[in-house]
């Protein structure tokens, strides 16, 4: 078995941990507003830069990403015209009566996300949030339910990047630490009233040395995620304001440009993964 990395998509991250593991999984976490929509389009990026396809779940209207990713220096708007990407909102396949930050999918969904990978030949896909894939109830369940997402996962052999909110309860951090002990590389983004953003590497599989530092960084205009090396209070950074990627998503009228067609099918839940009926 050959072990190979491939780039995140944030040059502090990739030069310190020379990228991630190519066809496993990333775990990025944290509170509101910390930026992980945006970790998620440069780690979508990254995928253009390389000539790879990129699939994008979010709860998020595609146009809105397109527009954030764009204003980020992304090429969002041509990769989602040409194909190259293809941006899925969680809204559009979740009945509107189940509608919630909280709703599963239905049956049948690992499949058809099976059936768009293969046939469009995508490398990369970002689940921002993975929430509707993983938040199982009973509870009880989570363990055996968070492997089984996972090693599906990796049967398609795709290299994710899995998002989740600061957990709040008991069962938010028990999903939040069984996603960390399968993941080979965890993330922490965090920030204070908006500022003193950093950047926290939790796990990282076979290096240990490094998982202490913080990177603190900063949101710029036509830049995204940069590493702020010396912050100086008396001349503050110009910094993006945090897109406003908090508010609940709402039914979609147009795209800033239409996916695949193959793409634009409903996704269902996986019979790979079942649920209690």
């Amino acid at each position: 078995m050959i072990v190979d990395k491939t780039k995140l998509g944030l040059a502090f991250f990739d030069e310190s941990f020379g990228g991630v593991y190519r066809g496993r999984q990333v775990l990025c976490w944290g509170c509101r507003g910390s930026g992980k929509s945006i970790l998620a389009c440069h780690f979508l990026n990254q995928a253009l830069l390389e000539g790879d396809k990129a699939l994008l779940l979010s709860k998020y209207r595609p146009q809105d990403t397109v527009i954030i990713a764009e204003s980020l220096g992304m090429p969002f708007a041509d990769a989602v015209t040409s194909g190259q990407l293809t941006i899925l909102e969680y809204n559009t396949f979740i009945p509107e009566s189940n509608a919630s930050s909280n709703v599963m999918l239905p049956p049948q969904s690992f499949m058809e996300l099976q059936e768009t990978v293969e046939s469009q030949s995508i490398r990369r896909v970002a689940f921002d949030p993975v929430l509707p894939w993983v938040a199982i109830q009973p509870t009880t369940r989570i363990a055996e339910h968070v492997y089984s997402f996972i090693h599906a996962l990796e049967r398609l052999g795709v290299t994710s990047l899995l998002t989740l909110p600061k957990p709040v309860s008991n069962a938010a951090y028990t999903l939040k630490n069984r996603l960390e002990d399968l993941c080979p590389v965890a993330v922490q983004l965090g920030h204070t009233g908006g500022e003193s953003r950093v950047l926290r590497v939790t796990k990282y599989l076979g290096e240990s040395r490094k998982l202490s530092t913080p990177f603190p960084f900063v949101i710029v205009p036509r830049t995204g995620i940069a590493l702020n090396k010396a912050p100086s209070p008396a001349t503050p950074q110009a910094q993006l304001p945090q897109p406003n990627l908090t508010e609940p998503p709402t039914p979609p009228t147009a795209v800033a440009a239409p996916p695949p067609v193959s793409a634009q099918k409903p996704i269902h839940f996986s019979s790979v993964i079942r649920f209690p009926e």
